[in-house]
């Protein structure tokens, strides 16, 4: 009697089934960072070009402070970062210095990859700069959103479609192209 071996599934994705349940309930994201578009009144661009091409991987909320106080850092006036932010509760602790002061806020808590992302498209919303964090890498020139037909918002379907892409790629450490 002869037996076919196992067939190698090592492969072969996994369904939520099979995903820890740990890994569902924090999330692990990188977040790219697009440093060619245009940073606003706000921002710094030569400090915005020193930063990382990413933040993460890493837990959904440690991601989002990271890129919140890499905003902060690069202000040409903090205050002008933290005016555009509601405390929150629950989440990471962001600093700044302004006033002849040290200030400090909580983010909210972070819930799923998608609230990361856009969170962060609003706060360049209202930081009057082009969208620079994103799901995916940024190619070398980068992507420039023209002000006049961008609007600043996705679809829910889109963002949606992007957290599961960066999840199952962040599950299973790798990028996609």
């Amino acid at each position: 009697i002869s037996s076919t071996p196992e067939p190698d599934t090592s492969s072969v994705p996994l369904d939520n089934a099979t995903i820890p349940s740990a890994a569902l309930q924090a999330p692990t994201v990188c977040v790219y960072l697009n440093k060619y578009g245009k940073v606003g009144p706000h921002l710094d661009a030569r400090c915005i070009q020193s930063l990382p091409d990413h933040f993460g991987p890493g837990r959904a909320s440690s991601v989002l402070q990271q890129c919140v106080q890499a905003c902060v850092d690069c202000a040409h006036n903090q205050s002008s970062v933290f005016s555009c932010l509601k405390p929150g509760h629950g989440g990471e602790l962001i600093s700044a210095y302004f006033e002849q002061q040290h200030h400090t806020l909580t983010l909210p808590a972070v819930n799923s990859v998608t609230y990361v992302l856009r969170f962060l498209e609003k706060l360049c919303h209202n930081l009057h700069c082009d969208p620079l964090f994103g799901s995916q890498p940024v190619p070398v020139g980068g992507v420039h959103y023209d002000s006049r037909t961008y609007t600043g918002q996705r679809s829910c379907l889109q963002i949606h479609l992007l957290s599961l892409i960066t999840i199952f790629c962040a599950f299973f450490d790798f990028t996609v192209v």
